[in-house]
């Protein structure tokens, strides 16, 4: 078996990263959004999509306008008739929260530690 050794400078730089992302998103804050256009609910609902790793997401227009948190639940499973098909959903919601840090918003997956950018969306601290 081969014993591999990292070089200390890799693993100090290493440490810096992960430190820098802690640093930033504890100076981050919660916050709402300003504005809601057509271009900024693209966004927003494509940055979540790609935390959650599905397709797409359905999502209020008015999402983050009131509230800096956000709980998504898949949608449950229905019969033609719109009857239940397998009864109850144990699968907890998923929360995401949309944060800002300076000018830049960015939403915030708390299961996965995930965050993405929102570069067209305005917002201010909550």
């Amino acid at each position: 078996m081969k014993a591999y050794h990292l070089p200390p400078i890799l693993l100090l730089l290493t440490g810096c990263s992960l430190q820098a992302h802690d640093l930033k998103m504890s100076e981050a804050a919660p916050a709402l959004l300003t504005t809601s256009s057509a271009q900024s609910t693209t966004e927003l609902r494509d940055a979540i999509a790609s935390m959650l790793k599905v397709k797409e997401v359905l999502i209020a227009d008015d999402a983050f306008r009131q509230s800096s948190r956000l709980s998504l639940s898949r949608a449950p499973h229905t019969d033609p008739n719109g009857q239940l098909i397998m009864g109850r959903t144990f699968e907890m919601p998923d929360m995401i929260q949309l944060l800002v840090q300076g000018e830049q918003c960015f939403v915030y997956h708390e299961k996965s530690d995930q965050s993405r950018p929102l570069p067209l969306s305005k917002c201010i601290p909550e």
